[in-house]
């Protein structure tokens, strides 16, 4: 059994006196520079401490938590590792080592490593605390519940336990509950920065987007240099009816500048490229993977040509599945980024040599933005992941088409480029799964059957007064609404149909449901009803291919357009509104027109078959197009075609 003095030593190496004297010297000065918030001189001085000490288990753990607090992951669980190696007993380095692994995405590893740090200190709220996420980010929510509990019986006014059990109740279904543990973590510190952008979340979700603006602003100035609360609070603000789609855009901006002078470019990497070599193409996603940006992004890449293009799939998420199975097997470079921090994933992306680096995230969590401030590719483009501007000053171009961003009306809302590819800047997949149309419902029961499966989160007052509307107008008609199924949600939906005169049985809310579900859904409505300002994209195609028609309201900003993009590609451009009342009027016209939607419910799958938006050959070529003229023209400012 070690000695007190032989655990000394391992503790802190075999030094002299004198060198141990100023070790110590310098870890306070680590301690009183991070309580000065000089976070670069405490990692100078723990460095130094280090350099003195390689092995001394106190600077290595001070290391990782400054490595942690900058979002390091990689770097913290180096430190942490080595913390273990000198000091197997060690509870804060388990518990680093655990946290950094779960940052990383190495779920089980993160489990093991802070059910030791537990075994060793039970009663370390933090790593308790930390535990229940690590089992809540593996799905594993009766595997989180006891360790919240203990954390609530330690200590019942602990905010971080609060917000856990927010999480333990949001992965449960208990949204309302959720929601009440975040505002009671609130309530206790109000510095939660994470409690209020969870907050916000829930709220978004529920199509609060008043509240969820809030939330998220609060968890902003709490943590102004946390991208991911902009990126939150940028979707709040497509979905809101209130805000304008120039302030939008300009707050957009602001994140931009923001941004740009906290993180700086890469040095230019010297021209490498032979003459006629491929040109290497690098997409970075979250999303390759069972999700609706995949089903646009499959055909593309199954349409490469390969003989002039070099493909390299970077995938920033922990979990796979058969979707991201495809993509590794057609992609001719493949590899995951989750966990690696933003300068590694810039260098790797160097290393390989990429001309042109694609995000297909824009602001959708968890995005990689901080990656394209770096400019670790000479050109660097937006598509498909997030219908507006990045409001970075270092993505070069945005692909889109003339109906999606119009010219003349979309400039002033980009800081990139709009590069308006030919024929459209979709091109859809639809679900194996996908049953056969049927017979359009209207003609069985003389009754019309709207419906709206977007994200809930898209649905806003404005849509629900303009329902309402089209309820009282369409004698008999049906509403089938997709909603955030907490308690409070659903009342209030009832509520206010209630309010206006719409009896209970012409409203059907439905909650999540499967793919098969939600397709069958479809082939029991008429006439889709678009959200605005943010419509539909996936949710209008699953509908046309389903051969139900879809109205939509077009607006000023690229989110609002969405449907005035795909319509008219099927010969249903005049089911785009320029208005509110224009809205409802071709609504109502389409509702009563009998002959026209049962044609439609037999036709329109073919027609999408025969149109653009399924041909990926097409789409390919013109997106291959746009990449080589955007590379000839890299040494000039962004070119339009």
């Amino acid at each position: 059994m070690p000695t007190p003095a032989s655990r000394r030593e391992r503790r802190h190496g075999s030094r002299s006196p004198d060198t141990s004297r100023q070790v110590s010297r310098l870890l306070q000065d680590v301690r009183d520079l991070q309580q000065a918030g000089r976070a670069a001189q405490a990692i100078a001085a723990c460095e130094r401490a280090l350099a003195l000490d390689p092995r001394n288990v106190d600077a290595l753990c001070a290391y990782a938590e400054l490595a942690h607090a900058a979002g390091r992951w990689d770097v913290a669980a180096d430190a942490a590792r080595r913390a273990v190696a000198s000091e197997p007993a060690h509870a804060l380095a388990h518990h680093l080592l655990g946290s950094a692994s779960r940052r990383q995405g190495r779920l089980n590893d993160a489990i093991a490593g802070l059910g030791r740090a537990i075994e060793l200190e039970p009663d370390r709220i933090e790593s308790l605390l930390e535990l229940c996420h690590a089992f809540l980010d593996a799905g594993d929510a009766a595997g989180a519940e006891p360790f919240v509990n203990r954390a609530l019986d330690a200590e019942a006014d602990s905010a971080a336990a609060q917000v856990a059990l927010g999480r333990l109740y949001q992965a449960t279904g208990r949204l309302d509950d959720a929601i009440a543990r975040y505002r009671r973590a609130i309530a206790l510190d109000a510095g939660q920065w994470d409690a209020s952008s969870r907050l916000g979340h829930l709220l978004r979700d529920a199509g609060e987007q008043d509240e969820a603006t809030q939330a998220f602003e609060r968890a902003i100035a709490l943590a102004p240099a946390r991208a991911e609360l902009w990126s939150s609070l940028f979707l709040a603000l497509q979905c809101s009816d209130r805000v304008s789609a120039q302030e939008a855009a300009d707050r957009h901006r602001a994140f931009g500048r923001q941004f740009a002078a906290m993180i700086r470019p890469l040095p230019s990497a010297p021209a490498a490229r032979p003459p006629h070599a491929k040109l290497r193409i690098g997409y970075l996603s979250s999303n390759f993977r069972r999700h609706a940006v995949a089903k646009f992004f499959e055909p593309l890449l199954d349409a490469h040509d390969l003989d002039r293009f070099e493909v390299h799939c970077y995938y920033n998420f922990p979990i796979a599945d058969e979707v991201t199975g495809r993509i590794r097997a057609r992609a001719g470079h493949f590899a995951s980024v989750w966990g690696a921090s933003d300068g590694h994933v810039a260098a790797q992306v160097r290393r390989d040599g990429i001309d042109i680096l694609v995000d297909l995230d824009g602001h959708t969590l968890p995005n990689r933005l901080p990656v394209f401030l770096l400019r670790p590719a000479p050109v660097q483009v937006t598509w498909v992941g997030y219908l507006a501007t990045t409001g970075l000053p270092t993505i070069d171009y945005r692909l889109t088409d003339a109906r999606a961003d119009p010219p003349g009306l979309a400039e002033a809302l980009h800081t990139e480029a709009l590069w308006r590819l030919p024929r459209t800047a979709w091109c859809y997949r639809p679900y194996d799964e996908a049953p056969a149309p049927r017979r359009s419902p209207v003609a069985a029961d003389d009754s019309t059957t709207f419906v709206s499966l977007n994200n809930p989160g898209k649905v806003n007052g404005t849509m629900l007064e303009l329902w309402e509307r089209l309820l009282q107008e369409v004698e008999g008609a049906r509403l089938v609404l997709h909603v955030a199924w907490q308690p409070s949600r659903v009342n209030g939906l009832e509520r206010f149909f209630a309010s206006r005169g719409i009896a209970a049985e012409r409203l059907s809310l439905l909650g999540r449901q499967s793919i098969g579900d939600y397709l069958r859904t479809y082939s029991e409505c008429d006439v889709a009803l678009d959200t605005w300002p943010c419509a539909g994209g996936t949710t209008t195609c699953d509908a046309l291919w389903m051969g139900v028609p879809v109205v939509t309201l077009a607006g000023t900003g690229s989110y609002s357009r969405t449907g005035a993009s795909l319509l008219p590609s099927v010969g249903l451009g005049d089911l785009v509104a320029d208005s509110p009342d224009a809205y409802v009027d071709v609504a109502v016209r389409l509702a009563r027109d009998r002959p026209r939607l049962a044609a439609l419910r037999r036709s329109l799958r073919d027609t999408m078959r025969s149109s653009c938006l399924t041909d990926g050959a097409a789409f390919a070529r013109d997106v291959e197009d746009a990449f080589l003229a955007m590379w000839d023209n890299r040494d000039k400012p962004a070119r339009l075609p």
